[in-house]
């Protein structure tokens, strides 16, 4: 490897990137999550696994276990549906088997990364982290507390929001 690093060095660069770009898109296809580069990185000094008993490893079903609405429950489940269901993400499949919305999605558009968006009777919705909620504009902290106990019992976050309202 000495050679090659010496003999073009910038192949290295860009070699590892793209393998790593490489690896999560082939763990994602076979329904293996890795939040971040940095995550696979340090997975080499894993000596423990743990696994949960929500069924998210075991059953390999991801499932939807709590619903915290700001508002109306039945928007934010609708609203949900509807965003996700246009999406390949392996977790949207877990929120659009909450049931059908009946409401129509235009102008999907998927945000690696971050979540989905798209447009429901002419109002921008978004479904997805806390991060694409912050670059929106939208104010999560109403659902702070919610958040810290949901992310301590391992869970993964979905914040839903229409316009610059937090729906849940």
């Amino acid at each position: 490897i000495s050679v090659l690093v010496v003999s073009c060095p910038c192949a290295l660069g860009l070699a590892t990137p793209v393998a790593i770009m490489a690896g999560t898109g082939k763990g994602a296809e076979q329904g293996i999550l890795i939040t971040s580069a940095e995550a696979l990185e340090t997975l080499h000094k894993v000596k423990t696994v743990v696994l949960d008993k929500t069924g998210t490893l075991t059953i390999g079903k991801p499932t939807v276990t709590d619903v915290i609405p700001t508002g109306d429950r039945a928007a934010l489940i609708s609203t949900a549906v509807a965003l996700e269901k246009g999406s390949e993400h392996p977790l949207a499949g877990a929120v659009a088997a909450l049931g059908e919305s009946g409401l129509e999605v235009s102008d999907f558009r998927s945000i690696p990364g971050k979540g989905v968006g798209g447009s429901i009777n002419g109002a921008q919705y978004h479904a997805g982290n806390a991060a694409l909620m912050n670059e929106l504009g939208v104010d999560i902290s109403p659902m702070a507390d919610a958040a810290s106990r949901l992310m301590g019992e391992g869970k993964t976050l979905l914040y839903v929001s229409g316009g610059n309202d937090l729906l849940g």
